[in-house]
Protein backbone atom coordinates (compact mmCIF):
# COMPACT_ATOMS: atom_id res chain seq x y z
CA UNK A 1 0.00 0.00 0.00
CA UNK A 2 2.90 2.37 0.76
CA UNK A 3 4.26 1.87 -2.77
CA UNK A 4 0.87 2.41 -4.38
CA UNK A 5 0.31 5.92 -2.95
CA UNK A 6 3.43 7.53 -4.54
CA UNK A 7 2.66 5.80 -7.83
CA UNK A 8 -0.87 7.22 -7.81
CA UNK A 9 0.52 10.67 -6.98
CA UNK A 10 2.89 10.49 -9.96
CA UNK A 11 0.06 9.40 -12.26
CA UNK A 12 -2.17 12.21 -10.98
CA UNK A 13 0.57 14.80 -11.68
CA UNK A 14 1.15 13.36 -15.15
CA UNK A 15 -2.52 13.49 -16.13
CA UNK A 16 -2.93 16.99 -14.68
CA UNK A 17 0.01 18.25 -16.73
CA UNK A 18 -1.29 16.49 -19.85
CA UNK A 19 -4.71 18.08 -19.40
CA UNK A 20 -3.15 21.56 -19.22
CA UNK A 21 -0.98 21.16 -22.34
CA UNK A 22 -3.72 21.95 -24.92
CA UNK A 23 -4.49 25.27 -23.21
CA UNK A 24 -0.85 26.30 -23.39
CA UNK A 25 -0.63 25.29 -27.05
CA UNK A 26 -3.81 27.19 -27.85
CA UNK A 27 -2.64 30.35 -26.14
CA UNK A 28 0.46 30.53 -28.36
CA UNK A 29 -0.94 29.79 -31.79
CA UNK A 30 -2.02 31.59 -34.92
CA UNK A 31 -5.57 31.16 -33.65
CA UNK A 32 -5.00 34.31 -31.56
CA UNK A 33 -4.79 36.48 -34.70
CA UNK A 34 -7.80 34.89 -36.38
CA UNK A 35 -9.99 37.99 -36.05
CA UNK A 36 -7.22 40.58 -35.95
CA UNK A 37 -6.92 42.52 -39.18
CA UNK A 38 -4.04 45.01 -38.93
CA UNK A 39 -0.54 43.63 -39.46
CA UNK A 40 2.78 45.42 -39.67
CA UNK A 41 5.54 43.88 -41.78
CA UNK A 42 9.07 44.37 -40.43
CA UNK A 43 12.22 43.11 -42.15
CA UNK A 44 15.79 43.43 -40.93
CA UNK A 45 18.69 41.44 -39.55
CA UNK A 46 18.33 41.09 -35.81
CA UNK A 47 21.52 41.46 -33.86
CA UNK A 48 19.99 39.78 -30.82
CA UNK A 49 22.06 37.06 -29.24
CA UNK A 50 20.36 35.78 -26.11
CA UNK A 51 20.52 32.06 -25.54
CA UNK A 52 18.38 32.14 -22.40
CA UNK A 53 15.21 33.82 -23.70
CA UNK A 54 15.74 34.38 -27.43
CA UNK A 55 12.10 35.05 -28.28
CA UNK A 56 11.74 37.68 -25.54
CA UNK A 57 14.86 39.46 -26.83
CA UNK A 58 13.55 39.38 -30.41
CA UNK A 59 10.15 40.72 -29.34
CA UNK A 60 11.73 43.64 -27.49
CA UNK A 61 14.00 44.37 -30.46
CA UNK A 62 11.14 44.25 -33.00
CA UNK A 63 8.79 46.42 -30.95
CA UNK A 64 11.48 49.14 -30.78
CA UNK A 65 12.57 48.83 -34.42
CA UNK A 66 11.88 51.24 -37.25
CA UNK A 67 9.29 49.53 -39.51
CA UNK A 68 10.74 51.17 -42.64
CA UNK A 69 13.28 48.82 -44.24
CA UNK A 70 16.75 50.16 -44.91
CA UNK A 71 19.27 49.29 -47.61
CA UNK A 72 19.06 45.86 -49.14
CA UNK A 73 16.28 44.86 -46.75
CA UNK A 74 13.89 46.99 -48.86
CA UNK A 75 14.13 44.41 -51.61
CA UNK A 76 13.28 41.58 -49.19
CA UNK A 77 10.44 43.68 -47.75
CA UNK A 78 9.05 44.22 -51.26
CA UNK A 79 9.08 40.49 -52.01
CA UNK A 80 7.18 39.69 -48.82
CA UNK A 81 4.80 42.63 -49.22
CA UNK A 82 3.87 41.55 -52.77
CA UNK A 83 2.78 38.13 -51.52
CA UNK A 84 0.87 39.64 -48.57
CA UNK A 85 -0.80 42.22 -50.86
CA UNK A 86 -2.00 39.43 -53.15
CA UNK A 87 -3.54 37.72 -50.10
CA UNK A 88 -5.08 41.03 -48.94
CA UNK A 89 -6.66 41.72 -52.34
CA UNK A 90 -8.11 38.22 -52.62
CA UNK A 91 -9.48 37.63 -49.11
CA UNK A 92 -9.79 41.14 -47.61
CA UNK A 93 -9.22 39.72 -44.12
CA UNK A 94 -5.98 41.59 -43.52
CA UNK A 95 -4.94 45.24 -43.59
CA UNK A 96 -1.43 46.61 -43.83
CA UNK A 97 -0.46 48.86 -40.93
CA UNK A 98 2.15 51.55 -41.51
CA UNK A 99 3.12 52.03 -37.87
CA UNK A 100 3.36 49.87 -34.79
CA UNK A 101 0.60 51.82 -33.06
CA UNK A 102 -1.87 50.87 -35.84
CA UNK A 103 -0.96 47.17 -35.84
CA UNK A 104 -2.63 44.35 -33.95
CA UNK A 105 0.35 42.12 -34.63
CA UNK A 106 3.73 42.19 -36.35
CA UNK A 107 4.99 39.90 -39.09
CA UNK A 108 8.76 39.92 -38.66
CA UNK A 109 11.25 38.41 -41.10
CA UNK A 110 14.69 38.10 -39.51
CA UNK A 111 17.21 37.98 -42.36
CA UNK A 112 19.84 35.43 -41.42
CA UNK A 113 21.83 35.45 -44.66
CA UNK A 114 21.80 36.15 -48.38
CA UNK A 115 22.78 33.18 -50.52
CA UNK A 116 23.91 33.69 -54.08
CA UNK A 117 22.67 31.11 -56.53
CA UNK A 118 23.36 31.68 -60.24
CA UNK A 119 24.42 35.24 -59.40
CA UNK A 120 21.04 36.04 -57.83
CA UNK A 121 20.72 36.83 -54.12
CA UNK A 122 18.22 34.80 -52.14
CA UNK A 123 17.33 36.02 -48.64
CA UNK A 124 17.05 33.30 -46.01
CA UNK A 125 15.76 33.81 -42.52
CA UNK A 126 13.17 33.20 -39.85
CA UNK A 127 9.59 34.44 -39.95
CA UNK A 128 7.72 35.30 -36.75
CA UNK A 129 4.22 36.53 -35.98
CA UNK A 130 4.35 38.63 -32.83
CA UNK A 131 1.14 39.55 -31.08
CA UNK A 132 1.37 42.89 -29.37
CA UNK A 133 0.47 42.94 -25.73
CA UNK A 134 -1.67 45.71 -24.33
CA UNK A 135 -1.91 47.23 -20.87
CA UNK A 136 -5.57 46.19 -20.63
CA UNK A 137 -4.83 42.48 -21.03
CA UNK A 138 -2.88 40.11 -18.87
CA UNK A 139 -0.93 38.66 -21.78
CA UNK A 140 2.41 40.28 -22.66
CA UNK A 141 3.72 40.55 -26.24
CA UNK A 142 4.53 37.07 -27.51
CA UNK A 143 5.40 35.00 -30.56
CA UNK A 144 2.25 33.21 -31.71
CA UNK A 145 3.64 31.68 -34.90
CA UNK A 146 7.10 30.87 -36.12
CA UNK A 147 8.43 29.30 -39.31
CA UNK A 148 9.52 25.72 -38.75
CA UNK A 149 13.09 26.47 -39.87
CA UNK A 150 15.24 29.02 -41.67
CA UNK A 151 13.65 29.42 -45.11
CA UNK A 152 13.86 31.40 -48.31
CA UNK A 153 11.81 34.58 -47.70
CA UNK A 154 9.06 33.77 -50.22
CA UNK A 155 8.68 30.22 -48.92
CA UNK A 156 8.38 31.49 -45.35
CA UNK A 157 5.64 34.00 -46.20
CA UNK A 158 3.84 31.35 -48.27
CA UNK A 159 3.79 29.04 -45.24
CA UNK A 160 2.35 31.84 -43.11
CA UNK A 161 -0.34 32.66 -45.66
CA UNK A 162 -1.26 28.98 -45.94
CA UNK A 163 -1.63 28.76 -42.15
CA UNK A 164 -3.62 32.03 -42.01
CA UNK A 165 -6.01 30.68 -44.63
CA UNK A 166 -6.47 27.48 -42.63
CA UNK A 167 -7.11 29.33 -39.35
CA UNK A 168 -9.51 31.81 -40.95
CA UNK A 169 -11.37 29.21 -43.01
CA UNK A 170 -10.37 30.71 -46.37
CA UNK A 171 -9.85 28.44 -49.32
Amino acid sequence: MKVLAPALLVLFCFFTAAAQTPDVALSNSLEEVRYKRNALLVVYKSRVIDAIDRERAIIEDVLKADPQPKGRYRWVYTQLAQKLNKYIRKYKSLNAASALSEADYVIFFNVVEFRRILNTPYPYGELFVILKGSPGTLKPPRVVWRAKKVLFAEDAISDLIKDLKAVRGES
